[in-house]
């Protein structure tokens, strides 16, 4: 990392230092715990810091491991610290603590704001929740566009912060779409996560299962057309994963922006639809939610993906024409 200088006269020098923070306080979640950890762990030690793992409570088993590794690679005892613990009374004590001088967090966004609340005058880097849109104009490539929205919402059981869960498609194309994707989402399997053919694992936990399944029933109740999926357990896995928290890809069409399923972060595998008009209503729905953490273009108009990119209010804007994938990508608020 290097510093910057500037310009003065002749007899000064004016420049900065990027010097290691100190002791960092490395809160990681539950989903995707190895690669969120490390995503952490090294950038920090790169840069001379030390620091304190603490994962959640229902992955303590992958740190322990990351731990493990890095003293099988040389890195020196107290370098890489793990803690376990619950967030309310660990992970709190943490990052509250007076030694303690950056904090970085991937999380909820109720539980960032309670750090930053009361753990003082400390250098945080916060990732929290999303409800990333998802828009698809009359001119993407439809099969693209239907394999993309599908692995965005779908993939790692929807347990991901940039699911893809507000789907919003323009009203020319809606009823084909809308129809196309429900029969996909179908076709997915649920089942055993270490066997290779299943592409729908078990949510969590279940207190994690009853909160997901929870918001199928609000979504139903508040008026959105169940058109794949459901609030149950599938009835046909096998006898020795019965008791699994599992649920299958659920397609909740024809909801309205303003419904708590939408809203609301689920965290789960059920991907909402949504028609709009035009590029300006697009525009307006996609931003109209409080988060703002990830967002999706398909469209193959060069001219509206600049100013979708502009006006969207996303850390990160994924512009995926007809020809290519490209990343565009912004600092989030």
């Amino acid at each position: 990392m290097n510093g910057k200088t500037y310009p003065v006269d002749d007899k000064m020098l004016n420049y900065t230092l990027v010097q290691p923070v100190g002791v960092c306080a490395l809160v990681s979640p539950w989903n995707v715990p190895f690669m969120t950890a490390t995503w952490k762990v090294a950038p920090c030690l790169a840069l001379g810091n030390t620091a304190v793992l603490k994962m959640s409570e229902l992955s303590p088993l992958t740190a322990d491991r990351l731990g493990e590794l890095a003293l099988e690679a040389g890195i020196p005892a107290g370098v890489l610290n793990v803690v376990q613990g619950y967030g309310a009374s660990a992970g709190d004590a943490l990052v509250r603590h007076h030694d303690v001088r950056a904090v970085s967090f991937t999380g909820g966004t109720a539980t960032g704001r309670n750090i930053m609340k009361n753990a003082g005058l400390k250098k945080y880097s916060m990732e929290l929740g999303g409800k990333s849109p998802v828009l698809i104009f009359e001119d993407a490539d439809i099969e693209r566009a239907l394999d993309a929205a599908l692995f965005t919402i779908f993939s790692i059981n929807g347990e991901r912060c940039t699911a893809g869960s507000r789907i919003f498609i323009q009203q020319s194309i809606y009823p084909e779409f809308v129809k196309r994707f429900a029969e996909r989402a179908n076709r997915l399997r649920v089942g055993d996560p270490t066997d290779p053919n299943t592409q729908v694992g078990a949510l969590i936990s279940k207190q994690h299962w009853e909160k997901v399944s929870g918001y199928i029933r609000l979504g139903i109740e508040e008026g959105a057309t169940l058109l794949a999926g459901g609030p149950d357990k599938p009835s046909d896995l096998p006898a020795h994963l019965q008791g699994g928290n599992f649920l299958r890809p659920t397609v909740l069409a024809d909801v309205d922006n303003r419904m708590r399923v939408a809203q609301e972060e689920i965290f789960g595998p059920v991907a909402c639809l949504l028609p709009f008009k035009d590029e300006a209503e697009g525009l307006r729905l996609a931003n109209d939610i409080e988060y703002g953490l990830a967002s999706y273009i398909w469209t193959q108009d060069i001219s509206k993906v600049l100013r979708l990119a502009r006006g969207i209010e996303a850390g990160m804007v994924f512009v995926i024409p007809r020809t290519s994938a490209t990343c565009v990508s912004r600092l989030a608020a």
